[in-house]
């Protein structure tokens, strides 16, 4: 008997539909050095991505036994358990306004820091045992005041209207040690009003929101050290019109980086600041488009040569990796890119990637290897990939990857990493991947969440229909 192919609803593709499809996911994966961490509701299991057996690392009822010994409530599942320390056992346990440390072989509690309640933008640094949180306008550390600005100056949260790749307000140094932060004067700026119509009587909450031409808020970098309670600024000079994204320390923690946007949005300028006084160092690496410049990754140094970093553009056409030098420093002549794109470069540059495809994310590297593991994507294709920083050598090309979603996070080592992907036939494959030889562990694969329902037709199909609908009818 034929089996009945079902047409899709609004209410079978939207979030929050009554028939909402969704598929099959594992919640909470992560690495603990070069082993997967695989939590459920009441288990916590290690996962040898070689083979994929599984061993019970910790329980929920041993963990909330330690947490009532100290008086620091229960939790209701795992699925929210860190393993921010590569080298310990200890993971990283957050009950309502505290963050506990937590050493799952002793079965002790080995730290604990109470927030206020009202924390928000919360970013918790593993190395130095800090929380930097955000109450109302103002940048708290540990407790302790950092800002007291009035209303209409706002520190320690995303700015820019998160454009540029910024996503927050604050960032740690590589040991814990010091704290930039984004300090917004947006007072000048007008306010705009908006309808919160879900109350019972609606009610106007005002924003700031420069229209077309009108005075945009002007941004600063800060420089906190908790140590001595001190915060200096960058001396950057007058901030109107000016974007400061894509934030980043040395790994000596001596100098803070950036990308420097101007308003017309056309000219990029990768900078250095000295940590200690805020003073400009030298300006790195320069970018002009007759139309417009992106720059949305900061910089990443090589974890075994901290004189060298990644930085990403797309003067070529096509967003890239290049590798570059601190010590080997260029006059910086003015050289052409393509598609309008003009540079000058600084400090010796090298282009590791190239192609007509895209570097969409860095996962991170391969010490021992001297690799960069990064995802690639051209059109409705994708795939993870290795470059040799010492040869610029491929793994394997590009045009070897098919039609499919991909996106991954990297183990400790870079030996190992969790690939999620999905094509149109398959809704979500979840993967553990070696990085040489790209051998998999599978650890999911969701059944598909349209079963048997009519799938409108690719683009492709659309110039060449098939002489039948495609269905997701499996098996059938």
């Amino acid at each position: 008997m034929t089996q009945e192919v079902k047409t899709l609803t609004l209410e079978d593709l939207i979030p929050g539909g009554e028939t909402y499809r969704y598929a099959e996911n594992l919640y909470g994966l992560q690495w603990w050095g070069d082993e997967c961490i695989k939590p459920g509701m009441d288990t916590i299991y290690a996962v040898e991505p070689k083979t994929g057996k599984e061993t019970v690392l910790v329980t929920r009822e041993r963990i909330n036994e330690a947490l009532e010994k100290n008086r620091s409530g229960k939790l209701p599942s795992l699925y929210h358990v860190q393993f921010p320390w590569a080298n310990k056992t200890q993971v990283l346990l957050n009950t309502g306004n505290k963050y506990i440390a937590y050493d799952f072989k002793t079965n002790q509690v080995v730290h604990t820091l109470e927030i206020q309640a009202k924390a928000a933008n919360k970013d918790y640094c593993a190395a130095g045992r800090r929380v930097a949180y955000t109450v109302g306008n103002n940048l708290y550390v540990d407790n302790r005041a950092v800002t007291n600005e009035p209303a209409g100056i706002v520190c320690g949260q995303s700015v820019h209207r998160n454009e540029f790749g910024i996503s927050k307000g604050t960032f740690w140094s590589p040991k814990g040690n010091l704290l930039a932060f984004y300090r917004m004067d947006e007072s000048m700026v007008t306010q705009y009003p908006l309808v919160d119509v879900t109350a019972r009587i609606a009610e106007t909450n005002n924003i700031r929101y420069p229209m077309a031409g009108m005075t945009s808020h002007q941004v600063k970098v800060g420089i906190y050290r908790p140590s001595t309670g001190e915060t200096i600024y960058l001396e950057m000079g007058d901030p109107t019109d000016r974007y400061f994204t894509n934030i980043s320390w040395s790994p000596d923690e001596r100098s803070l980086f950036l990308i420097e946007v101007n308003r017309d949005q056309n000219h990029a300028k990768l900078c250095q600041y000295d940590a200690e006084n805020g003073r400009l160092v030298r300006v790195l690496y320069e970018e002009m488009h007759e139309k417009y410049v992106e720059p949305q990754h900061p910089i990443l140094f090589l974890p075994w040569d901290d004189t060298k970093f990644i930085y990403q553009s797309q003067r070529d056409g096509f967003n890239h990796l290049y590798l570059m030098d601190l010590k080997t420093p260029l006059y910086g002549d003015t050289q052409q890119g393509k598609s309008g794109a003009k540079y000058r470069e600084y400090l010796k540059t090298r282009q590791l990637t190239k192609g007509e495809w895209l570097v969409s994310d860095v996962l991170g590297f391969n010490a021992k290897r001297k690799e960069v593991v990064f995802t690639a994507v051209n059109g409705l294709s994708s795939g993870h990939y290795t470059v040799n920083v010492s040869n610029g050598k491929m793994n394997r090309p590009f045009d070897k990857t098919v039609e499919s979603s991909h996106y991954g996070t990297l183990s400790s080592s870079g030996t190992y990493l969790i690939d999620y992907s999905s094509t149109r036939t398959e809704a979500r494959n979840i993967d553990l991947t070696d990085t040489r030889s790209f051998k998999s562990v599978r650890l999911l694969a969701a059944r598909n969440p349209y079963e048997g329902y009519r799938m409108p037709l690719s683009k492709r199909e659309q110039l060449n229909p098939p002489t039948e609908r495609p269905t997701c009818i499996i098996g059938s």
